[in-house]
């Protein structure tokens, strides 16, 4: 990897030109992490991890550190140098740390501030694998995160790259399963992947600000839904893997609650509404989309049967005065019979 020759590579790292090799290693691996381009969106982040691998490359390596270091204090304060004669080294202050190191001199754990003032704790398992590791940046983010043995991120608590709280959690593949983070507006979202890096359920906010839970199923279909629209109105949406709608809870289009369900076909076969008047129908479907079965208002209470054909064979009904009628018809709408409360 070549020497990045544009910027300072102690800046690059965000380290102390004195920082110990280990400060350096824990810059590097945060830096690396955050500007990976399989999870950061920013449209640099291939050219930055590029910029932060060479930095480190150089170093990471005690010779190739000592020779940069070499060149790079020449050409600060070397016999003049770029800032003149009156140029002053200050004085370096080293890093505070405490170590606990295993019976074969490993660094197990340590706690540390950097030359910054910077909190840092990590943990490495008995093969150097750094394990968990809690650390302040230089501009005051905080983050956590826990690896597997092969160093893997396997737990995230921190911020994400446009600064606003972060928490995920991912499998031995990478892919993260567990994801709950807050948006630039302000918003915050939950999601469940499954292990093909699909998303199986949301929790958040809609494009208006309204609330939305959806989940879905392995071919990316939606199954549940429940949402709020921009009118206020809630709705609760049951879906098939066809993505045809089947059961519905919510408002209609004039604003009263409603209630139906659908066969796969997407006729409807059962039904409860409220009309605009306040009063409620429940009604039965068959596989024609034709409502069989009839129990509602129409200023009065009714009940009242239809056959396959949509012809009226049965109705119990109230009169104006109270009193209740029931009628049975033939199929051809004959009235077959009649009686009356009265009669």
């Amino acid at each position: 990897m070549p020497m990045p020759e544009s910027a300072d590579l102690y800046e690059i790292l965000q380290v102390h030109p004195a920082a110990q090799s280990e400060v350096i290693e824990a810059a590097y691996r945060r830096l690396a992490e955050l500007n990976d381009p399989a999870h950061s969106p920013a449209s640099d982040a291939v050219s930055r991890l590029s910029e932060i691998n060479g930095a480190y490359g150089v170093l990471s390596d005690p010779q190739r550190r000592a020779d940069y270091d070499q060149q790079r204090t020449g050409a600060v304060v070397g016999n003049g140098g770029e800032l003149g004669g009156d140029a002053v080294v200050h004085d370096v202050v080293r890093a505070k740390s405490f170590q606990l190191v295993d019976d074969d001199g490993e660094i197990r754990a340590e706690m540390s501030l950097d030359f910054a003032g910077n909190p840092t704790l990590f943990m490495n398992d008995r093969d150097g694998q750094r394990r968990f590791e809690i650390y302040q940046g230089s501009d005051g983010e905080q983050q956590m995160i826990f690896n597997d043995q092969n160093g893997n991120v396997r737990l995230f608590a921190g911020e994400s790259d446009a600064g606003t709280p972060m928490f995920y959690m991912a499998d031995s593949s990478d892919n993260r399963r567990f994801t709950v983070h807050q948006q630039d507006d302000g918003s915050q979202w939950l999601l469940f992947k499954d292990q093909s890096n699909a998303i199986r359920l949301l929790i958040g906010e809609g494009s208006e600000g309204s609330p939305i839970l959806c989940t879905t199923d392995s071919a990316g279909n939606l199954r549940f839904a429940v949402r709020q629209i921009d009118n206020g109105s809630q709705r609760l949406e049951f879906r098939d893997c066809n993505g045809k709608e089947r059961l519905f809870v919510g408002e209609s289009n004039i604003g009263t609650p409603m209630f139906y369900m659908n066969d796969s076909a997407g006729n409807r076969r059962f039904q409860i509404v409220q009309e605009d008047d306040g009063s409620q129908t429940l009604a039965f479907g068959d596989k024609h989309d034709n409502f069989r079965l009839v129990v509602g208002e129409d200023g009065t209470p009714m009940f009242y049967m239809n056959d396959r054909n949509g012809n009226l064979r049965f109705a119990v009904y109230q009169l104006n005065d109270g009193s209740q009628r029931v009628m049975i018809l033939d199929r051809n709408g004959n009235l077959v019979n009649i009686m009356d409360e009265n009669s």
